[in-house]
């Protein structure tokens, strides 16, 4: 049962006493309440926040609400709830709306579309024959394209290497080619032209029992139908963050390492010309994290920092700060 998170648990998202960010991260108002596997956006000049989940104690919360971020005045406030709790959807943006499908509310993979508007925000739902949680995705030419993930959160051993591509408009799903690794999950995802790029990610070894990372990376062309191998990243990883920033270069960041590192602040530039990857501005604290753009700033959001935790530490930098200088 999903429980409502009590006026005291919100107030203490605050920050106080976190150490410095390095360099060009400016600290911003908090997330009403530490939060990890949302889905966000901008939409109309907010920030916007959708689900997730966050702990009380030792219990895992799923959450419905939508939370947005005003820039001029450094706040947030709850626009609205979803219709159910949902966390760890593929989600993208198509110029005017978020689009995302699947996750989970704690259990099954919900089989559902949803586009949350940029007015309101409002949001519509649509039923679709098939969806995952723990996939990762984007948006290209009116689809949804949408690889990996398992159809129930706790399932993590029938992890998949599918990819689905979903009409927004109609709600049709189609196969197509499947991911090169037998299973990925919890992969950074980001689209850049006619490619949906997918870094990193997790999988199931039945032998050793547990979930362990790829240090592979790919792209699918829409075009061709066809998946490329890149350069393997600098390291395995899952729960990567990843978006294009300009029309060469994939920012990739953030993640979860391995049981041993764990977390990790590690960011790079994924230059698509020539496969290298160059490394940036750390991210402002280790961890799964929900990055943003808008205009000329990038926005670094909540996600999972530790174990059994997630955080509400909010931060922004001119992304094109990023860039190597000259």
């Amino acid at each position: 049962m999903k429980r409502i998170l009590p006026p005291i648990l919100l107030a203490s998202a605050s920050l106080a006493g976190a150490p410095a960010a390095p360099g060009g991260w400016e600290r911003l108002a908090p997330l009403p309440v530490g939060n990890g596997g949302f889905v966000v956006g901008s939409v109309a000049g907010q920030i916007v926040v959708a689900g997730g989940t966050t702990w009380q104690g030792e219990t895992k919360l799923w959450l419905d609400h939508i939370w947005t971020y005003d820039p001029s005045h450094d706040a947030w406030r709850e626009a609205g709830r979803l219709p159910v709790a949902v966390a760890y959807p593929a989600s993208g943006y198509d110029g005017r709306a978020l689009w995302f499908a699947g996750g989970s509310g704690g259990g099954g993979a919900h089989r559902t579309l949803w586009r949350l508007e940029s007015a309101g925000p409002a949001v519509r739902a649509t039923p679709v024959a098939r969806a995952a949680v723990y996939a990762v995705g984007g948006v290209i030419g009116g689809k949804l394209y949408a690889v990996g993930g398992t159809d129930d959160q706790a399932g993590i051993a029938r992890t998949t290497n599918h990819l689905v591509a979903t009409n927004l408009a109609t709600g049709a799903v189609e196969r197509l080619a499947d991911h090169p690794e037998q299973m990925v999950s919890n992969a950074g995802a980001a689209v850049l032209g006619q490619r949906l790029f997918v870094f990193g990610g997790g999988y199931w070894d039945a032998a050793r029992q547990g979930v362990f990372n790829h240090a592979s990376a790919h792209a699918f062309s829409v075009a061709s139908g066809r998946w490329e191998r890149l350069p393997p990243l600098p390291h395995p990883g899952r729960g990567f963050s990843a978006l294009a920033l300009d029309d060469r270069r994939i920012l990739v960041a953030g993640g979860y390492r391995n049981d041993a590192v764990e977390f990790v602040a590690d960011a790079y530039l994924f230059d698509s010309a020539t496969g290298a990857y160059v490394p940036t501005t750390a991210l402002p604290y280790a961890g799964m994290v929900g990055l943003v753009p808008d205009g000329e700033w990038l926005y670094c959001l909540g996600g999972e920092d530790r174990k059994r935790h997630r955080t509400a530490a909010a931060y922004r930098i001119r992304w094109a700060e990023l860039l190597p200088r000259g």
